[in-house]
């Protein structure tokens, strides 16, 4: 199983995160379910593989459009797969689709929202190309090339509002809003207004959402034993064990331990 990771060029940076292209050689023999917690990032998603469903806390489970806009995700999500996985898609830095696109945030959270109903027919012709690409760079390159004149279009530009929240994700969460309030002088009732519109969530729960997304990325990728807890949770900035275990429960579902036993992240499929 494949899943490749994509620079974006310097001029989409400020907006683009990266790029991701999934693809496996031979169709699953089994159906597999992937997980994934809430990880603060907003994304445009086309599949050109076999159609696969979504489970969530809030729309149970549902079958995904071919190509859809991803919005703030508040709680784990699973994949349900079968067959060719073929897709690509970018991943935007936390304001970027509001700042390239001019979307009001807070409409998709938690939502994957049919691309043809946001963005129009062009979606329609950009899923032939990528189909009827021969390989993943070129993939790329189509995607790349609709955010550009996307960005040409729109003139889009970052604010404050992208500097505080890309300041969030820098800092994994471990932020004071108040002071980054203060530091560019802003009206807190406006400012996260601004935050929802551009974010999708207030500026303190988007905080709440890049810890537990570092977390589960520790916790996923190594053994641990409860001789780590305290380190962990001194670096993730939480009071103390019972509050990062409230925490982590709440946006997953389980409590660390059973995380780290039964974990099925993507990152497990692709050590195999």
């Amino acid at each position: 199983m494949l899943y490749q990771k994509y620079q974006p060029a310097p001029h989409l940076r400020p907006f683009v995160e990266c790029y991701f292209v999934w693809e496996n050689a031979q169709s699953l023999l089994q159906p597999i379910t992937v997980e994934s917690p809430p990880n603060g990032y907003g994304s445009l998603v086309f599949n050109y593989g076999d159609p696969y469903r979504l489970q969530t806390p809030k729309t149970g489970t549902k079958l995904v459009p071919v190509s859809f806009l991803s919005g703030q995700s508040t709680s784990s999500y699973q994949l349900q797969l079968q067959g060719q996985i073929g897709m690509i898609g970018a991943v935007f830095r936390p304001a970027g689709l509001n700042s390239l696109f001019g979307l009001p945030m807070y409409e998709f959270t938690d939502e994957r929202v049919d691309l043809t109903a946001v963005l129009g027919d062009r979606i329609q012709t950009m899923q032939e190309r990528l189909a009827g690409s021969g390989d993943a760079i070129g993939k790329v390159r189509i995607l790349e090339a609709f955010l550009s004149s996307q960005m040409a279009r729109t003139n889009a530009v970052t604010d404050r509002t992208d500097y505080i929240a890309n300041r969030i994700v820098d800092q994994r969460g471990i932020v004071n809003i108040n002071a980054l309030m203060d530091e560019l002088y802003v009206c807190r009732r406006q400012f996260e207004r601004k935050f929802l519109q551009k974010v999708g969530v207030s500026p303190k729960y988007y905080a709440r959402i890049r810890r537990i997304s570092y977390l589960c990325a520790q916790l996923a990728g190594e053994h641990w034993n409860v001789n780590d807890w305290h380190d962990l949770i001194y670096r993730s900035g939480y009071y103390d064990q019972s509050h990062f275990i409230r925490e982590f429960t709440g946006f997953t579902g389980r409590n660390p331990s059973a995380y780290i036993r039964n974990n099925v992240e993507l990152a497990n499929f692709l050590r195999s």
